[in-house]
């Protein structure tokens, strides 16, 4: 049996059953799990709410078809306090972490060039010195 959309939004998200069916929904974690293992049960309400929550339409949550999911920069807290993507994201890193990453390949590119320049300068020693003997 394929996986049912509303579980792969879920996981990407990084939300777990208890949170979906108790607090966007309302309903026993286990009437959720069986939501997601037959969407095709789900009623009108839920099935808005699940679509405003990822941010997708209601065709594309109660499709059969496998979601094609798209990552952003914009990473958010869910309820549990650990990040995840919303409605698709690139990296979970913070924005921090991203300046020091820019800032240290910006010094590597930097020392390469330099490097290069010694290569050549060494380069053309080193040739002058066999052109001597």
């Amino acid at each position: 049996m394929a996986t049912s959309t509303l579980k792969i939004l879920r996981e990407v998200n990084d939300y777990t059953q208890d949170y979906i069916a108790e607090e966007v929904l309302g309903i026993s974690k286990s009437t959720y799990a069986r939501l997601e293992q037959d969407p095709s049960k789900i009623n009108a309400a839920h099935a808005q709410r699940l679509a405003d929550l990822y941010n997708v339409s209601l065709a594309n949550l109660l499709s059969e078809a496998t979601p094609i999911i798209t990552f952003k920069d914009s990473v958010k807290a869910n309820n549990n306090g650990t990040t995840g993507y919303q409605h698709s994201n690139t990296n979970n890193f913070h924005e921090g972490e991203v300046k020091a990453l820019k800032e240290q390949n910006e010094l590597l590119i930097k020392q390469n060039a330099e490097l290069m320049e010694l290569v050549k300068a060494l380069g053309g020693k080193l040739a002058g010195g066999n052109d001597g003997k």
